[in-house]
């Protein structure tokens, strides 16, 4: 048998898959999707890849076409099978073809944010973790193995590590697009991870002087505080410095945050949400006439300018060459099918 035969990569991503729907398969598919998938015969491997802009299992399967996806949703439990079937924009890539997706989402070709700087690392970790759960073998390995090798060498080639191509420095502008001629109080960031970083150093280059860092973990945004240039807010207060605030941004990720507060005019005049779920809707309703920014809203501003074009034919041509050692390096096959389900 042919080492990428029966190879598959089934998913949702933020072109055709409302935030909504994407947010319900995040939910729902919990810690143990990967060994219940293979429990239950859904697939023999089975890594699962959920990102900002995409919710996407990868696997072997000895099944074909749509009765791969077919297989995957008996597997599922039962909730997540059903909203899995009922999601609009569900693909389906098999063989080479799912090494040549994996690959370009790896190099961040199929990002929002072209060229984004944390993808790599959300795919090496999607790996690593499916693997601590008993989900990678041998054809798994090897998928990803290659397809994260072609990526950072695209990545490279195409000058992607540069800069801070990120969707925290994309919310940042296009927060300061909207209040740059308001005079706003402290920014409150919930969150200390990159997305939260990237999006606090580019206020703080807008000119955001006054800001506030909360996490679940206090010194994590202590850390990140200090980066800033900022003050830390205990997690158990963050409520409060939420009424206190001008803008609060949540780079938060686990869901919803418990809000029990009643509508009013007072508080933040914008509210940025970049969790998938997202955390800030329910503190939404208390602020209805605050600007809101979620990945949805930011995706509709996003558009690739032509200075990213040089960049996309130089990574494309990299993944190229990687796909023909793909395609010829030890007995890999070499056609593939994809079809939309």
């Amino acid at each position: 048998m042919r080492k990428s035969a029966g190879i598959f990569c089934a998913g949702v991503d933020h072109h055709a898959t409302a935030l909504a729907e994407r947010e319900a398969l995040v939910s729902l598919a919990g810690e143990r999707l990967v060994p219940h998938l293979i429990e239950h015969n859904g697939a023999e491997e089975a890594v699962f890849l959920s990102t900002c802009n995409r919710v996407e299992i990868y696997g072997v399967s000895r099944w074909r076409g749509l009765e791969i996806t077919e297989a995957l949703v008996r597997a599922m439990p039962a909730k997540l099978g059903q909203v899995w079937q009922a999601t609009r924009g569900v693909y389906l890539h098999e063989g080479l073809a799912c090494w040549r997706h994996l690959a370009e989402v790896a190099a961040g070709l199929r990002s929002m944010v072209i060229g984004e700087a944390e993808i790599l690392g959300q795919v090496r970790t999607a790996y690593q973790r499916s693997g601590e759960l008993g989900g990678t073998s041998k054809t798994m390995h090897g998928l990803f193995q290659s397809a994260l090798r072609a990526a950072r060498a695209a990545r490279q080639a195409a000058g992607f590590g540069r800069g801070d191509p990120s969707v925290g420095r994309c919310a940042a502008e296009a927060l300061a697009e909207e209040i740059s001629e308001q005079a706003v109080g402290p920014l409150l960031i919930l969150g200390a991870g990159h997305t939260a970083r990237s999006f606090g150093q580019a206020v703080r280059e807008q000119g955001f002087s006054k800001i506030w860092v909360s996490s679940r973990t206090t010194e994590r945004a202590a850390s990140l505080a200090a980066e800033l240039g900022g003050e830390t807010v205990l997690w158990s207060r963050w409520g409060e410095a939420t009424r206190a605030c001008g803008v609060l941004a949540s780079a938060l990720n686990g869901g919803e945050l418990a809000w029990n507060g009643s509508v009013t005019e007072s508080g933040p005049v914008a509210l940025v949400d970049l969790g998938v779920p997202r955390t800030l809707t329910q503190i939404r309703r208390s602020y209805p006439q605050a600007f809101w920014l979620d990945l949805e809203e930011l995706a509709k501003r996003r558009e690739v300018l032509p200075e990213s074009l040089g960049s996309i034919h130089r990574a494309e041509e990299v993944l190229r060459a990687h796909e023909r050692s793909w395609i010829h390096g030890g007995g890999r096959q070499s056609t593939a099918r994809s079809s939309e389900g």
